[in-house]
């Protein structure tokens, strides 16, 4: 659960963060493991609120990951956390629809990097997302939970 700390909050809703999902190209990534936190731009595609991209099996991110699965993502000026997931190479006949969603919004990247043998796919389950907003004025933080 969300802890505000006496901000005001009000209810997000969900269907404007997968809007800006489908419309962004890319978003940050934040990942961390061994009091290290680092970032970095991603090319992704989505299904509802679940977030995929595609990177290098043996990078400081997979790594991070492989430590500790909790991740934050920033989007639009939204603030997503999450819980992500290694789900098998790019093209593997399982991740058809994650490939056909890359092809069409990243076609550049899909022709280079999809059929590489080292490629893995991520899956971030998102947990909560975060924006800030006014109502009459005033600063609240506009929250969705799943």
């Amino acid at each position: 659960m969300y802890e505000n700390d006496g901000i005001g909050v009000c209810q997000l809703n969900a269907d404007d963060v997968i809007a800006v999902l489908e419309k962004e190209k890319t978003l940050t990534l934040a990942t961390s493991a061994d009091n290290r936190v680092t970032t970095r731009q991603m090319s992704h595609v989505n299904e509802g609120l679940a977030v995929y991209f595609q990177t290098g099996a043996h990078y400081l991110k997979i790594q991070q990951i492989k430590a500790n699965p909790n991740v934050a993502m920033s989007v639009g000026g939204y603030e997503l956390e999450g819980v992500a997931t290694l789900i098998g190479h790019p093209l593997d006949e399982l991740n058809r629809f994650f490939i056909e969603k890359y092809q069409a919004k990243h076609p550049q990247y899909a022709k280079r990097w999809s059929a590489l043998p080292n490629q893995v796919l991520v899956k971030v389950e998102v947990t909560l997302v975060r924006r800030w907003c006014y109502v009459n004025g005033e600063p609240v933080i506009a929250i969705w939970e799943g």
